[in-house]
């Protein structure tokens, strides 16, 4: 007689409205790459390409100018649900920096050199999840900041000095640069190419994940469900 094993069981870690915030979020800031690039490198064959595929240089503005009001319709929601509604806050509770978090990554960067045997363990967020977190909120807040100077660049000129509207665009141009290579790099290899996730951490899109995975990747959370008795 064959006995079934019984199948992988599942953590609910993602709740709907926070993977409706991830997925306009990704949207946007694609948006916003494609046609920040296509002026950023306007004289380029890349950027004259993207220039025609996007319409032409006038209504590339205009969906650079749509998608950056989104995104900063997106920024004020998101600070008002973790602010002001109860799983917000219980979230934001998990994504403040703790000295514990700076220890973790420290430790995990001699564990990588292989001066010491033991791996941080994490609890539902650990420091690669915080730093991305805050990053990205510090990144799109500025870039939602030069961006409105920049816009606005005639008013803005009545009231501040030339050499603030160039460091703007500077920071505005390479700030999106940055983040762009940071989730390009940093994110999706950590969601989707890592090997204890490959090919691909469904939590963004059923808001599950493996309570073995939990178990592995962020064992103090792991540990506390199942003292919990929700595992």
């Amino acid at each position: 007689m064959s006995t079934q094993s019984p199948g992988p069981v599942f953590v609910d870690r993602l709740s709907l409205m926070f993977r409706v915030q991830h997925m306009l979020l990704m949207f946007t800031l694609l948006v916003l790459a494609v046609t920040g690039f296509a002026l950023m490198y306007h004289e380029s064959w890349l950027g004259r390409t993207l220039i025609r595929l996007e319409g032409g240089f006038l209504f590339r503005g205009f969906m650079h100018r749509a998608a950056a009001v989104f995104l900063m319709a997106q920024l004020v929601f998101h600070t008002f649900y973790m602010l002001f509604t109860g799983e917000g806050h219980r979230e934001l509770r998990e994504f403040m920096l703790r000295r514990q978090d700076f220890d973790d990554f420290h430790q995990a960067i001699r564990y990588n050199l292989g001066t010491v045997t033991d791996y941080p363990r994490f609890g539902k967020y650990g420091y690669k999840e915080k730093f991305q977190y805050w990053g990205a909120t510090a990144g799109i807040f500025l870039i939602s900041i030069t961006g409105v100077f920049l816009w606005a660049e005639t008013f803005s000129m009545k009231f501040l000095p030339k050499i603030f509207l160039d460091l703007a665009l500077i920071v505005h141009g390479y700030q999106g640069l940055l983040a762009f290579v940071i989730l390009l790099f940093w994110h999706v290899y950590n969601e989707h190419l890592h090997p204890s996730v490959f090919p691909m951490n469904n939590a963004w899109l059923t808001g599950k994940v493996k309570a073995e995975w939990l178990r592995q990747e962020h064992p103090l959370e792991y540990e506390k469900l199942k003292r919990e008795g929700t595992l």
